[in-house]
């Protein structure tokens, strides 16, 4: 009779531990610039699986918010931007094993200027100087700005 009463007491505890994040880990400040772009990453995934097109403005992720709810944010305040129009081929789960790999869809707001993490278009992420970043490719059509249309290439 203990016993079981001691393992109802435990058992929600242990379920929700492993619930924080997908790594496990809890977000800080030195790794919330990658769980962002991790979460940009799977909303692209997400939004392209759900709707068939690639999406054209941060407002097309809203509904994703509660499954991706620090990429969103991010997004939204401008400390990540995500690329216009990128067309994600592979929409399964996990690295994108169809998608170009040397092609930037998201980054950090300095990496053009000082360097920093970017996500690349088959979801991985990488650091780049600001000088890897001006010769990289750039994924899509426009930078995608909070909540309106994205800007065009200039």
């Amino acid at each position: 009779m203990r016993f079981s009463r001691l393992a109802i007491l435990i058992l929600p505890i242990g379920l929700t531990v492993g619930c924080s994040e997908p790594t496990g880990a809890p977000v800080t400040e030195a790794n919330q610039a990658e769980v962002a772009l991790n979460d940009v990453g799977q909303m692209f995934r997400q939004y392209t699986f759900n709707q068939h097109k690639p999406p054209t403005k941060v407002a097309d992720f809203a509904p994703l918010e509660a499954v991706n709810p620090i990429g969103l944010k991010a997004l939204q305040d401008g400390s990540v931007v995500a690329r216009s129009g990128v067309v994600i081929q592979d929409v399964d789960e996990g690295p994108a094993t169809k998608d170009p790999s040397d092609e930037v869809m998201a980054y950090v707001k300095e990496a053009p200027t000082s360097g920093g993490l970017v996500l690349m278009h088959n979801r991985t992420i990488r650091p780049m100087t600001a000088d890897e970043f001006k010769a990289a490719k750039l994924a899509g059509d426009g930078d995608m700005a909070a909540g309106a249309a994205a800007r065009k290439k200039p």
